[in-house]
């Protein structure tokens, strides 16, 4: 049995779905999906935070993420059984999540980004409020990472998996941002070595 949610979109509601039947596992990781839309149209301007988690007491076995870039998802599974699902934003043009499989490197719960933040001041005013390490840096300027809470690296490249900003919509560096509360649920479940498939 398949369970949904319900996403509105660009004023229009939308079903997709939730997380999978156990048979259905190896049609995703091999890219075949049930329902799939070509065009979806949310307002990147808007923040959205939907997701599921419904892991059984006791279910062990292993582990594995995958994420959507196109339909804006992560799904995970334990045993191969779907336990959870999240909206995500993927990395925008220019700066493409890159596909393939991988593994969870590392975990920091307050993790900052080494590339992308702001600029502040001695006293913590905001000088710059979007900016990228290499740009030229004004007197004074201190260099503050943007914030990756429940960050989970997954390449030596800067890729991570983390909380932050998500409208369903292609919207980052590069990175997969999860809602807060799906960051920190997956943060929590997830073993360091823990397989991700991203297409």
């Amino acid at each position: 049995m398949k369970r949904y949610l319900t996403i509105l979109a660009a004023g229009t509601a939308m079903l997709l779905t939730a997380c999978s039947t156990q048979n259905d596992l190896k049609a995703l990781a091999a890219g075949g999906y049930a329902f799939r839309p070509d065009n979806i149209k949310i307002d990147p301007h808007k923040a959205v935070s939907h997701g599921h988690w419904d892991k059984p007491a006791g279910l062990e076995g292993e582990h594995l993420i995958v994420i959507d870039t196109q339909l804006q998802r992560a799904q995970y599974y334990i045993a191969n059984q779907c336990v959870g699902s999240s909206t995500i934003s993927s990395g925008k043009a220019g700066h493409d999540t890159p596909a393939g499989t991988f593994k969870i490197l590392s975990k920091d719960e307050d993790h900052t980004s080494s590339t992308y933040g702001s600029v502040v001041d001695a006293w913590g005013n905001t000088i710059i409020s979007d900016y990228t390490k290499g740009e030229p840096m004004p007197p004074g300027g201190i260099y503050k990472g943007a914030p990756m809470n429940f960050g989970m690296q997954i390449t030596n490249t800067g890729i991570w998996m983390h909380e932050g900003y998500v409208t369903a919509a292609p919207e980052s560096h590069g990175c997969i941002r999860l809602p807060g509360d799906m960051a920190k649920i997956f943060f929590d479940n997830t073993p360091v070595g823990t397989r991700v498939v991203i297409k």
